[in-house]
């Protein structure tokens, strides 16, 4: 490829990873100023309680159960209506049961994969990448993706322990901006450590990765 053209693409790709990380931010700490004063307001029971409810509608509608989907969005959209009405006297409990539903979900949709006859879901992203299949990164995908299992375990457990021991502000903190860092300390973590301890593995850029999970949500 010519260098004239390389650059501009290598722009764009960059602009294709930041432009995401940069929106995720700005709701991250939206939604932390949120929480700590104003955490029964209406924007913020939408801001916090919304999304979850339009994931697991957009997860059912990709998985071709389209009348469940439109099913919890409905009932999803009326009781979220409700809340934001004033029909619960303490709705920081949701916060805490989203979290912790979405980290559980997490676990079990990489820990589905790790059962027996099944392709670990680290495994299936890197077929997607079209990266040489060799055993030795077969197992080693295997055990990134029980890591990650053990992981999204983890952050649900210690989710729940901030909310029953400490103030919910230190929660809050937790939530929404420890919680997303170490998420990504932990992806790039593993992506760095991963050409040191395997030199022999073929490369992917972390945009690769991107673009594979994106895929085999839309598939």
């Amino acid at each position: 490829m010519h260098p004239a053209i390389a650059q501009p693409a290598a722009e764009q790709s960059c602009w294709a990873l930041l432009a995401p990380l940069a929106l995720m931010a700005g709701y991250c700490l939206g939604v932390q100023a949120l929480m700590l004063y104003a955490p029964h307001h209406p924007l913020t029971i939408l801001a916090v309680l919304g999304p979850g409810l339009l994931g697991a509608g957009s997860a059912l509608w990709n998985a071709r159960r389209r009348a469940l989907a439109l099913l919890v969005l409905a009932a999803g959209g009326g009781a979220l209506g409700w809340l934001m009405r004033g029909g619960l006297a303490d709705v920081r409990p949701l916060y805490v049961a989203e979290y912790v539903t979405a980290y559980s979900a997490l676990a079990w949709l990489f820990g589905r994969t790790l059962r027996a006859g099944g392709t670990p879901l680290i495994t299936q992203l890197a077929r997607a990448m079209h990266l040489r299949g060799t055993p030795e990164l077969e197992r080693y995908t295997a055990k990134v993706t029980r890591a990650w299992v053990l992981y999204f375990i983890g952050m649900a457990l210690v989710c729940v322990l901030l909310f029953a021991l400490l103030p919910f502000g230190w929660w809050a903190l937790y939530a929404n901006i420890i919680s997303p860092l170490a998420l990504g300390g932990f992806f790039l973590g593993e992506y760095l450590l991963r050409y040191r301890w395997h030199p022999e593995f073929e490369r992917a850029s972390i945009l690769d990765t991107a673009r594979a999970w994106r895929q085999r949500g839309q598939g």
